[in-house]
């Protein structure tokens, strides 16, 4: 199945992806919180999205409480590592982007039935992070609330 070999395309570039993420949001004065970071640690952050993408996309979906317990936690540590939620709304914007554009740039796409699995697996990952930076933002805002209170 195609969709599931561009899952895996993802996976077995999440190095090279994970570079182009991350010297994009290093490099943009819209991202610049990310850069209290060390690059190691970012670069392990994004890595991890790349490489365990076939888990919450593929076969082994994750469940809707699983994301929501994951990134409703990140939410809260960016919020304690004090980067702006809108910072943390584009890194995720960011990462989507990049992997639809590694997708495109591998010319992947040799017949209309591929283009039809590689939109597919594009609207699963626009759902996917749109789930995330809901969640993401969910823990921030519970954090600030903590916070002040």
């Amino acid at each position: 199945m195609v969709y599931l070999e561009l899952l895996q395309l993802i996976e077995d570039n999440a190095d090279d992806l994970t570079r182009r993420i991350c010297k994009d949001l290093l490099t943009r004065a819209e991202t610049k919180g990310y850069r209290i970071l060390s690059d190691e640690r970012l670069s392990e952050r994004v890595h991890d999205v790349c490489s365990k993408l076939g888990l919450w996309l593929g076969k082994d979906k994750y469940t809707r409480g699983e994301i929501r317990r994951i990134y409703t936690e990140l939410g809260r540590k960016r919020y304690r590592e004090g980067i702006p939620l809108h910072e943390v709304v584009l890194a995720f914007m960011l990462i989507k982007r990049h992997l639809w554009l590694y997708v495109q740039e591998k010319n992947f796409f040799h017949s209309t039935y591929e283009l039809s699995q590689a939109l597919e697996l594009n609207n699963n990952v626009v759902f996917f992070f749109d789930k995330v930076i809901y969640f993401v933002t969910m823990g921030y805002e519970e954090a600030l609330l903590k916070g002040r209170g």
